[in-house]
């Protein structure tokens, strides 16, 4: 049946697995709690150090009303529709207000080469500028590293090109252009070190790009009245040679204009020809549309302003759609690249939308070639009938018949001519008098106040951060250090109480010197309470026989030990201290005996001896001492399961009020273990702040699968006072008051 001890590290086994519980997490950031508020303290106050040498910037912003009028543009695409503008042609003229062109304009116009913010040669050299290899490398040298690039001599004209691209970019990335919720409403946002600038730019770029509207509708203004210019003096050339042509017609055959009412097939003649000049008429202007669409196909251009693509509804949508498609392939690129599935997915879909847009348009100009055919037809039916009533009037009127068709001819010219000259009266009236399709709808004003830094927000995450940097410094320092600082540490641990904290000696004399020089010291205080631990372990039965031992070597436990005797030797117990660490005898040097006496040893190996032969006096306190002796020893854990060392301890059990072990560590060797089975009580002693968990579990399951079962509990051995209170360890419990009230002990 597994003892009480093995059951307890089983448990600790099971907590470790489990890891840190709540309760332990606040214990130790309440434990840490100094070093948690001067870590933020400190990082905050850095932080705001360099929150308030941050440059602050400003952001101004002006609202455009895109689309507001119809527009009075006359370009070759819209001699015969008026421009529209829909909700894709907002996000188009977005991508203009960014465009590096208009950026450049603002740059120009502002003068912003002499703006440090924008040009980088004009700011000041960083006062850590010297710590730059380009300062101090050779020329060649940053050459061969990299750091400089060999480049062919540029023109003036070069350099102040790429200076002003890269003003232009600067600038741009201080822009940001965005749509008011779908609407018509392009909202300009501009940031610079200087609110006055901010303000300047965002109204400046807003006007910039007013202006350039202006310029394009006045370049295409002019280039559509060029071609109408073009075209009124071809037409005119057609009216004068037609005209002429009649007049010589009727020169040649002697006739003259008849004037007043004509027979009935005179009427008719005068009706057909009438119906001849229109259809005439809508035929050129078939024609014209016609060769307009084929034009624009053939060339690739816009056709979205041609009247008949312009009132299809369904080339309306596809456009839109297509557009929508565009912005999203633009997008998801950034994020995926061209080859992934859904950009390929995308892209079918837009080779999709623009195939349904070229199959629509194509179906439009079949139509138009229809019309022309229609009205080819038409015209064709009404000279056919114009022949027929000729041919009734018989030939004595062929000549007047001939007559009036050059004179029809010479009619449809010129009102082909009028309808031209309409149109290029037109133009050129409205040419100096567009508008456009944008205005300002709220100028930016100078703000008051910085959007950047935003000084409380920052310091309150400083606050954060630095708060949470702490803690998790904290724990980076326990886990880097997995020494025992608190008997609510152990408790956690390892299921045993803490039955003394026991300071180190600020003295350069011994500790065991020191409590017998300075009785009223927190170390001869901490002895006494933890004697008084002892006494209270069993109030039914004294505790007579003790085992002091550790994990490891260097933990104080043979120091524990003389301590303890010579405070209970003082305080009227007849106590023999017995040093069973045979490998590194301690006791009898420290106390300064002598060494060439018999002792434990001899006792266990030469039976003639008796106890009271070989025990030796300490001068300072009349305790018994039982030295590890003379002779030598195969294996002591051998020795000390022998029924003879079990009857040695009873016979100091009988003779001594007091009876304790100096014992070996339990990791280094197993006698500790064979010991403890024949004592009453077991102590076990740590260095504090040292000695590793780790290592205490393994000693105290080790001497649990030994049947070690009297384990009293856990002394903390060489506690700094200063640190201990500092760090917040004697804020609660009974064992805490020496790193409290340290100071009120003699040292």
């Amino acid at each position: 049946m597994q003892n009480q001890l093995l059951q307890q590290t089983n448990e600790i086994d099971d907590f470790d697995d489990e890891g840190a519980s709540f309760g332990e997490i606040l214990n130790t950031l309440w434990l840490r709690k100094r070093l948690i508020i001067t870590v933020t303290v400190l990082i905050s106050l850095i932080a705001g150090l360099i929150i308030f040498q941050l440059t602050p910037r400003y952001k101004a912003n002006t609202q455009l009303l895109i689309g507001t009028d119809s527009s009075r543009v006359v370009d070759i695409q819209s001699v015969m529709a008026n421009d529209l503008m829909g909700d894709s042609a907002v996000l188009g003229e977005m991508e203009v207000i960014k465009s590096r062109s208009l950026a450049k304009r603002v740059v120009t116009d502002l003068h912003l080469n002499l703006v440090d913010e924008f040009n980088p040669s004009l700011k000041k050299q960083s006062d850590f500028a010297f710590l730059s290899p380009k300062n101090w490398l050779p020329e060649e040298y940053q050459q061969a590293l990299g750091l400089i690039k060999i480049e062919q001599p540029k023109s003036e004209e070069q350099i102040e090109a790429e200076l002003l691209s890269s003003m232009a970019r600067n600038f741009m990335g201080k822009v940001k252009v965005s749509q008011v919720k779908r609407s018509q409403v392009i909202t300009i946002e501009v940031e610079s070190e200087s609110p006055v600038l901010a303000a300047k730019m965002a109204n400046t770029l807003a006007d910039k790009y007013i202006i350039g509207q202006l310029e394009a509708k006045f370049d295409a203004t002019k280039k559509a009245t060029d071609w109408l210019n073009d075209q009124l003096a071809s037409l005119k050339d057609k009216v004068e040679y037609s005209e002429r042509a009649v007049e010589e017609y009727r020169q040649e055959n002697d006739l003259t204009r008849v004037k007043g009412s004509v027979g009935l097939s005179q009427q008719q003649l005068s009706e057909i020809n009438t119906q001849l000049i229109i259809a005439r008429t809508k035929r050129a202007e078939a024609e014209a549309r016609m060769r307009q669409v084929q034009r624009l196909i053939r060339q690739g251009g816009e056709v979205g302003s041609v009247s008949e693509v312009l009132n299809s509804m369904l080339i309306q949508r596809l456009k839109e759609q297509e557009s929508t498609l565009q912005r999203k392939y633009s997008e998801m690129s950034v994020e995926f690249g061209r080859k992934h599935p859904k950009m390929l997915i995308l892209q079918a879909e837009l080779a999709d939308i623009k195939a349904k847009i070229k199959s629509e348009i194509n179906k439009i100009a079949v139509s138009l070639q229809n019309e022309v055919e229609v009205a080819k037809t038409r015209e064709y039916s009404l000279r056919s009938s114009l022949k027929q009533v000729q041919a009734e009037t018989g030939g004595n009127r062929e000549a007047e018949v001939g007559l009036r068709a050059l004179e029809r001819e010479a009619s449809a010219n010129r009102t082909l001519f009028e309808t031209f000259l309409n149109r290029f009266k037109e133009t050129t009236s409205t040419q100096g008098m567009d508008e456009a399709n944008a205005r300002v709808i709220s100028e930016a004003e100078i703000p008051l106040m910085a959007s950047f830094p935003k000084k409380k927000l920052l310091l309150i995450v400083s606050v954060m951060g630095g708060l949470f940097f702490s803690v998790v410094l904290v724990f980076v320092l326990e886990m880097l250090n997995p020494g025992l600082r608190s008997p609510e540490q152990i408790e956690e641990h390892f299921r045993l109480p803490t039955l003394g904290v026991i300071p180190s000696a600020t003295s350069k004399l011994e500790a065991h010197d020191y409590v017998l020089d300075k009785p009223h010291s927190s170390l001869t205080e901490a002895i006494n309470s933890l004697r008084v631990s002892l006494m209270l372990l069993n109030p039914d039965e004294q505790v007579k026989t003790l085992l002091v031992t550790s994990a490891v070597p260097s933990e104080g436990k043979s120091t524990l030990a003389m301590l303890i005797a010579r405070i209970s030797a003082q305080a009227g117990q007849k106590v023999v201290l017995v040093d069973t660490d045979f490998r590194r005898p301690t006791v009898e040097k420290k106390l300064a005996m002598d060494t060439s006496q018999p002792g434990l040893t001899d006792l266990l190996m030469q039976h003639e001896l008796a106890v009271s032969d070989v025990l030796l006096t300490d001068d300072k306190t009349g305790m018994k001492v039982l030295s590890r002796g003379m002779s030598s020893y195969v294996n002591p854990a051998d020795l000390f399961a022998s029924k003879r060392m079990q009857n040695i301890l009873d016979e100091l059990k009988n003779d001594f009020d007091l009876v304790i072990l100096d014992s070996p560590p339990v990791m280094a060797v197993t006698d500790s273990r064979v010991l403890s089975r024949m004592v009453d009580k077991t102590l076990f002693v740590l260095k504090w702040d040292d000695t590793p968990r780790k290592v205490v579990k393994a000693a105290l399951h080790q001497m649990g699968q030994s049947g070690a079962d009297n384990v009293a509990g856990i002394i903390l051995q060489q506690v700094d006072l200063k640190q201990y209170g500092r760090g917040g360890y004697g804020d609660s419990g009974y064992y805490y008051h020496y790193g409290k009230y340290g100071q009120y002990y003699v040292s």
